[in-house]
């Protein structure tokens, strides 16, 4: 006998005429139930999960579904349904661990700058959004204490791509040269993103794990940028 008792979203309103935002209690419903829509709604249908929320956007020229059919549809696929079997990619990720901010992270802490390192290499983080700029990951949740962090009190103007660091309980990587106010913990030579050829590394869901690398392995590998 089957006793499963299904649970829905909290919530799937409108979000305009050809969307609609879906609100979970955990970051994890919230990423399997984005997958689940994407396996059913098929061409058309952009899904977007972000921490707790999920939207949906459709574009009425390219999708099979009624808008009004879509809509009912979503709000019955409960939290949990796999709707098929989801592959899960797992990156692993080389930081040369040198970064400006990490002798400060582990003062504040009152830990060695390498029990920092192997606090932030101890876990596998799971992709729950990607966003500000076109790439960028945002990976959770760091373990205790690093959960304690918050941003710089003063940004910085220019964060190099490929800077590892972390904020409120995030760790991400900066995809291009850009303004930042994350901590930075150090670098990787790995590029997450190449948007002349349309390549983002991560997608919301994928599994993300950081291993330390020493300078010798990034001058093999190439200059660096600074």
């Amino acid at each position: 006998m089957d006793d499963r008792v299904d649970r829905f979203p909290a919530t799937v309103r409108p979000l305009g005429d050809r969307a609609w935002l879906a609100e979970f209690e955990a970051e994890s419903e919230a990423i399997a139930w984005a997958e689940a829509v994407a396996r059913m709604a098929g061409t058309g249908i952009e899904v977007v999960p972000a921490h707790r929320t999920v939207a949906v956007i459709a574009d009425a020229d390219r999708t099979e579904w009624e808008l009004a059919e879509l809509e009912k549809r979503l709000a019955r696929i409960p939290v949990g349904f796999s709707g098929g079997t989801a592959t899960v990619r797992l990156h692993e990720i080389p930081v040369l661990y040198d970064g400006p901010d990490l002798l400060e992270v582990a003062e504040s802490l009152e830990i060695s700058p390498r029990a920092v390192v192997d606090l932030h290499t101890s876990v596998e983080y799971t992709t729950l959004a990607v966003g500000f700029q076109p790439g960028f990951p945002y990976l959770g949740r760091l373990p205790t204490p690093l959960d304690r962090i918050g941003r710089r009190d003063s940004p910085r103007t220019r964060v190099a791509a490929g800077s590892v660091a972390i904020a409120a309980g995030r760790t991400g990587i900066y995809p291009i040269d850009s303004p930042g106010g994350w901590r930075i913990l150090g670098w990787t030579p790995t590029a997450i993103v190449d948007l002349e050829a349309d390549f983002f590394l991560f997608s919301p869901g994928d599994r993300v794990r950081f291993r330390p690398i020493d300078a010798s392995r990034i001058l093999r590998a190439g200059s660096r940028q600074t």
